[in-house]
């Protein structure tokens, strides 16, 4: 053997019985490098939500999704999809209770199939104020009743309600309106399969069924006279650069939901679960509160801004129409398809009821 290829070997072994004299029976400590790996960071589980909400629902469902990841240290990701990207609004239940996606963020008409007592938001009417519909949400037990029969229905687990608008404009590019029945023989769109609204037949607008990706297109060509959306759809539609004249009233309380497909929640560690609903669940909901107002008021401006005319149909527009309202079928029928428990408990919380 080489002579320092020697030396170096008798110094290796000197050094090691050196560095283990005097330890007894304590065990070494392992050094970096001595063949111990380092725990792996477990892979964030990535979820995939969807809305056909473009917009003002689209920010708020995207503020969901950061918080959730904030909240969790990034264990749990969310790529959202908004607008229709990847299945239209029709779809979207489908879309969830299949397992194609995760998680279903958009209004709650979307779940009338599966829970018709979702309808109530959408009870032309029935709800007075937004102080009302606040407290409906927040005081009554309305939102967990709801989660209840919703997850009864389907494979789901509603992560919670956030409140959006109550205010309906109609925009058309005829004529003036001043008040409901100045939209007479205006056609305007209506559900493809549905019959019309009774807003519709009591002012006597022509409804056409146009699917809700082509409402902006139909307009723009003429095929309708006349669009109802709420402002802020109105404004990010830009709706106002065809329509002339608008015409905007408290009408039903339209909500919104996060709902999760119930594999995709179990999958979740029961500290996440805790976090999703106890901490990003409110800050979501107060932040939305906030968020549609603000967005309502400034969509407001903007059509004003925009439009020829605009006019607030005024309580004494809206009487006849609620005398009407009770003697329409289609009222009639979803007041049918609604409990009345559940009709009961937005009726006990109306602040004309209560001396306010």
């Amino acid at each position: 053997m080489n002579k320092g290829i020697l030396a170096v070997a008798v110094l290796v072994v000197l050094a090691l019985i050196v560095g283990t004299a005097g330890c007894g029976d304590e065990e070494a400590t392992p050094a970096p490098g001595d063949g111990v790996m380092p725990t792996p960071t477990p892979e964030p589980i990535t979820l995939k939500m969807i809305s056909a909400s473009p917009g003002t629902g689209a920010e708020a469902y995207s503020y969901f999704a950061d918080l959730v990841e904030e909240y969790t240290d990034g264990r749990v990701l969310i790529d959202f999809y908004p607008n229709s990207q990847l299945f239209p609004g029709t779809e979207q239940w489908e879309a969830l209770v299949t397992g194609a996606v995760d998680i279903l963020a958009d209004s709650t008409y979307w779940f009338r199939n599966a829970v018709p007592d979702v309808l109530v938001f959408y009870v032309d009417g029935l709800w007075e104020s937004y102080e009302h519909a606040y407290a409906v949400l927040e005081e009554s037990e309305l939102p967990r009743e709801l989660a209840e029969r919703l997850e009864e229905a389907a494979p789901v687990k509603m992560l919670g309600i956030q409140p959006t608008t109550g205010l309906m404009c109609i925009l058309n590019s005829i004529r003036e309106t001043e008040q409901l029945k100045d939209l007479e023989g205006l056609r305007a769109q209506a559900q493809p399969g549905f019959p019309a609204s009774p807003i519709y037949d009591y002012i006597g607008m022509v409804p056409a069924p146009i699917a809700v990706e082509e409402v902006s297109t139909a307009f723009i060509q003429g095929i309708l006279d006349a669009v109802q959306y709420p402002p802020a759809t109105m404004r990010d539609l830009r709706l106002y650069e065809t329509g002339k004249h608008a015409l905007c009233r408290y009408s039903m309380f339209v909500t919104s939901a996060v709902v999760m497909y119930n594999s995709s929640w179990e999958i979740l560690p029961a500290d996440i679960q805790d976090i999703i609903l106890n901490d990003v669940m409110p800050e979501v909901y107060e932040y939305t509160k906030t968020l549609y107002r603000e967005e309502e008021n400034a969509a407001v401006e903007a059509i004003e801004l925009n439009v020829e005319t605009m006019h607030w149909v005024t309580e004494e527009d809206y009487a006849p129409y609620f005398e009407y309202l009770p003697t329409h079928p289609v009222q009639k029928t979803l007041m049918l398809m609604i409990d009345p428990e559940i009709v009961q408990i937005v009726d006990d919380l109306r602040p004309s009821k209560q001396g306010s």
